[in-house]
């Protein structure tokens, strides 16, 4: 083996004076790999030792040289060979510490690729806050006790860019399920878009067509399909003969059922839902046929309201006086409806105004007493009386006696327009009440609640309220047009009117609040004044 020549160390040129070199004319690169000079065939690393020779203007561009910065190369410093610490960064600093000649060199870079090279929702187009912000969480590792990350570094924004993560926790994104579309890299987070304003016509359709669902609704319950079809599921041929109606004209009718949820369909079988079945089938606690009979009933003076509206007459009447000479048959369904609806509302109305243990409340035209044998059933020692009309009263007493309230509550029978309210009491109930009546009827039960009220009484008034302008909510302003087709002077006042009338007999307004969705109505609270 021939021994290595080691050649001997070359005097700088007279003309390659470091500090008279022309600088690079291409832009300083940070990103360029550093370290010293690759080995060559035949070459040893004592043959690198403390001589390096000035790479030629084409390999200067090619390979970075030890000492160069942006503003050229730094002047020359003659080394040792054999230094194991040159070359040095700078003068005066510290020596390189040794390596292993199995150690790859391991110098800091001024810049080059992050180590986070794809980001999973901006690809590798990194916004620089938030590659910083990840580099930052990467560094910092995870937290020791587990949990939430550490609240990020904080620096200051920068002029070029925008501000950069704050100090405290990073706020979680709020999942929003009207964030919609395909997300790009490099577009940022995706951003809600806005519904596409829906078409005149297709409004006017539904609205149009919304009759069709009520119809083969009404249709069912007076061919009686949901009783016969919850004794026993089945096929559209069984459930005509048992109904006595023609097998196309009941599949076709079955079908639209299904499609709107009221039934289901396994094969040829059609089954009523469970959840559904309490509320459609009569002789169940709580069921709605009363409803339903009501909303049959009205089915034929809707159609023709025009005719109501040019002759300004109730197409359907439903007063006090209507009530007494009228079918007692008609008067229970229409109670049994009432009933229905108020369930829901009388449980959400003890749970906003509860009453003192040991109160007397008095229910002023209550119905079918579902309020006032509510609040008995909630309160301790509550003593609740209703008052109403003979025929009402016999429908309340047979619906509370059959789920088991009929001890509750305590009846007096009486007209709340002509007879004086039973007293003293500690609260008095007008549910459902100034909505049938006129605005001086309406005085007239007020002034008699005040002196069937004990002084600091509690006065409440529940009902359908519409806003000031008597244009919503929607459900308020068709209330408001049924209550012309029932009653003379039908009408849903707005709260703020309601209000204005019990200031003005004496009473303070405690508030005014909604019961919340999925109910429409509002409650009045207010209490006697000496």
């Amino acid at each position: 083996m021939k021994p290595i020549k080691r050649t001997a160390r070359r005097a700088p040129r007279p003309d390659s004076d470091p500090q008279a070199r022309v600088p690079s004319q291409r832009p300083f690169r940070s990103d360029r790999p550093e370290g010293p000079p690759p080995i060559r065939r035949g070459q040893q690393k004592e043959d690198l030792g403390g001589a390096r020779r000035w790479p030629s203007p084409k390999q200067s561009h090619a390979k970075p040289a030890w000492g160069k910065g942006p503003g050229g190369p730094r002047p020359h410093r003659p080394g040792k060979p054999g230094d194991r610490d040159w070359p040095r960064r700078g003068s005066g600093g510290p020596p390189r510490p040794p390596r292993s000649p199995h150690q790859r060199p391991q110098h800091p870079r001024a810049g080059g690729k992050p180590v986070i090279k794809e980001h999973p929702q901006y690809g590798n187009r990194i916004p620089p806050e938030e590659l910083e912000f990840l580099v930052q969480n990467q560094q910092r590792g995870p937290h020791p006790r587990g949990g939430r990350p550490r609240a990020p570094l904080h620096r200051e924004p920068r002029p070029h860019e925008r501000p950069g993560p704050r100090a405290g926790l990073r706020p979680d994104r709020d999942r929003r399920p009207n964030r919609v579309g395909v997300q790009r890299a490099g577009e940022g987070p995706p951003r809600p878009m806005a519904a596409a304003d829906e078409s005149p016509i297709v409004s006017l359709r539904r609205t149009l067509y919304a009759y069709q669902a009520s119809a083969a609704l009404l249709a069912a319950h007076s061919l009686g399909i949901f009783p016969t079809i919850h004794q026993k599921p089945q096929v559209a041929g069984d459930v005509a003969r048992r109904c006595g109606a023609d097998p196309r004209g009941m599949e076709r009718l079955l079908n639209a059922l299904v499609g709107l949820g009221l039934l289901h369909k396994h094969g040829a079988t059609y089954v009523l839902p469970r959840e559904l079945a309490p509320f459609v089938v009569p002789g169940v606690d709580g069921d709605a046929t009363g409803l339903l009979d009501l909303t049959a009933d009205l089915y034929r003076t809707w159609g023709d309201l025009a005719r109501g509206v040019k002759e300004g007459v109730p197409l359907h009447r439903l007063s006090s006086d209507a009530l007494l000479a009228g079918d007692p048959a008609r008067v229970r369904n229409y109670i049994r409806a009432v009933h229905t609806n108020s369930r829901q509302a009388a449980r959400r109305l003890v749970e906003m105004a509860p009453l003192l243990p040991g109160s007397t409340l008095l229910d002023v035209a209550g119905g079918s007493g579902i309020f006032a044998a509510e609040y008995a059933r909630v309160i301790p020692d509550l003593k609740a009386i209703l008052l109403d009309l003979a025929p009402t009263i016999e429908a309340a007493h047979e619906i509370l006696t059959a789920e088991g309230l009929e001890d509750r509550v305590t009846y007096r029978t009486g007209d709340y327009r002509q007879d004086p309210f039973p007293g003293p009491v500690d609260a008095v109930l007008l549910s459902n009440l100034f909505q049938t009546e006129s605005e001086e009827v309406c005085r007239t039960i007020l002034a008699k609640s005040r002196e069937a009220l004990r002084p600091g009484g509690t006065l409440l008034v529940h009902g359908m309220m519409n806003e000031p302008d008597e244009t919503k909510p929607p459900e308020g302003t068709m209330f408001s047009l049924l209550m012309y087709v029932l009653f003379d002077h039908g009408r849903a006042y707005p709260a703020e009117t309601i209000s204005g009338w019990i200031n003005q007999e004496g009473f303070g307004i405690r508030f005014i609040r909604p019961l919340g969705p999925p109910l429409f109505s509002k409650l009045i609270l207010a209490t006697r004044l000496e």
